[in-house]
């Protein structure tokens, strides 16, 4: 039986995973969330094997930029999608470990299996088609250029 500490306790821990995310596009990617069954009935904690890499999001004057933490990542197993609202990005990193004692008989298998995922909202002045993206030593980059927006003319009226 719980007591009343343990649930303010998992209160404070909802409430911190609701604010940390609510600027996210995709707030339960990577966090905690509770499963309803069949009845409706909030189940057991479950955890996603994706999870939001560690990123950088900056503006120069000319681009938006985005960097991303994706350690022991192959570049194939990347994929990023642009679009004038957005970037998303999925990667998988999957593992396959065999050993084999000859001496003993024995015999090991495991495997494991971690994915990526984050998307950003962009501002309304980039140029989606002409993104592109750089992989190199675990940190993905991807560079969206602006539109040059040409400023308004403005008129100065005479007050009669």
């Amino acid at each position: 039986m719980s007591s009343i500490w343990d649930e303010m306790r998992r209160m404070q821990e909802n409430m911190d995973s609701l604010f940390s995310n609510f600027f996210s596009t995709e707030p339960l990617i990577g966090h905690e969330f509770l499963l309803e069954d069949s009845s409706g009935k909030k189940g057991d904690l479950v955890t996603s094997n994706y999870r939001a890499p560690i990123s950088d999001l900056y503006e120069t004057e000319k681009e938006v930029v985005a960097e991303l933490d994706l350690p022991g990542v192959n570049k194939n197993d990347i994929q990023v999608n642009v679009t004038k609202d957005s970037i998303e990005i999925k990667a998988e990193k999957k593992n396959e470990v065999k050993q084999e004692n000859k001496k003993k008989g024995m015999f090991r298998l495991e495997r494991s299996f971690a994915g990526f995922c984050r998307k950003f909202a962009l501002p309304k002045n980039v140029d989606a088609d002409k993104a592109n993206a750089e992989y190199k030593d675990g940190v993905l980059k991807i560079t969206v250029p602006k539109l040059k927006v040409e400023e308004k003319k403005k008129k100065l009226l005479e007050i009669k």
